[in-house]
């Protein structure tokens, strides 16, 4: 049985830490792209060693920069990972026999497995976390946000088994650089929608979100890790909501 030709698309921007390593783990890619926002460091260099096809892309918001990314990839098929996912053999097997020339599907998802200060989180409504990120090429494309983006899929779509590994906070430091980031961007998304803020979102919200992840999510059971991860997904959105009444103050809404 023949397996169709599939392209690996990577964006990234100062990976020189993470791209080698998101890239030899996909060794059944006929074509990785890596498509690069503005690196300062050696990602765009490593990605050529390790094998990689590199293109120079302007950021726009995470949603409009992966779907331009996607006309380099040359592939029958297209899988879209970040440079801290990691695709497990498991996994690797799985989309190999997924893509063969009889597959009725369009396209797939596939199980995430976040690790936050160095522990995979199980718990916390992060897991399972099915994702859909294989697809036909000229079937999917990414949804036009600002940040959390998703892929659209055009067609039928199965799961597949297999792990893909998400190594995104190593430290403190990772997740508060990261949060300050997507709460700006989500903060802009919310008031370019016609959002508008109430003092109870700064209250209730945040509230909720610990609630929701640690009890209902069973987030406890994540151990110390899962308090510490509830806690600060309630202070993101805190800080989410704190910029969006910036933003309403200062552009007039």
């Amino acid at each position: 049985m023949k397996t169709p030709a599939i392209s690996v698309v990577i964006m990234a921007r100062n990976e020189e830490a993470n791209i080698v390593d998101a890239i030899s783990s996909v060794p059944f890619a006929s074509q990785v792209v890596v498509a690069d926002t503005g690196s300062s460091d050696r990602t765009m260099e490593l990605a050529r060693v390790a094998g990689a096809e590199v293109h120079s892309i302007e950021f726009d918001g995470y949603g409009t920069s992966k779907n331009r990314a996607l006309q380099f990839c040359r592939g029958q098929w297209i899988l879209s990972i970040d440079a801290d996912e990691r695709v497990s053999p498991d996994l690797a097997d799985a989309i190999t026999t997924a893509i063969s020339d009889d597959s009725t599907y369009d396209g797939f998802l596939i199980n995430r497995l976040t690790y936050f200060l160095g522990k995979p989180v199980r718990h916390s409504g992060w897991y399972p976390d099915y994702l859909p990120r294989i697809f036909r090429n000229g079937k999917g494309k990414f949804s036009e946000r600002l940040v959390h983006e998703s892929i659209e899929i055009d067609g039928r779509t199965s799961r597949l088994d297999g792990l893909l590994y998400h190594y995104s906070y190593e430290t403190l430091e990772d997740y508060l650089e990261k949060m300050n980031v997507y709460s700006e961007l989500n903060a802009r998304e919310a008031f370019d929608s016609g959002r508008k803020y109430h003092s109870l979102d700064l209250i209730a919200r945040p509230i909720a979100t610990f609630v929701k992840m640690y009890f209902l999510r069973l987030g406890f059971l994540d151990g110390f890790n899962g308090f510490l991860l509830a806690r600060l997904s309630s202070f993101h959105v805190y800080v989410k909501y704190i910029k969006l009444r910036e933003l309403c103050k200062s552009e007039g809404k």
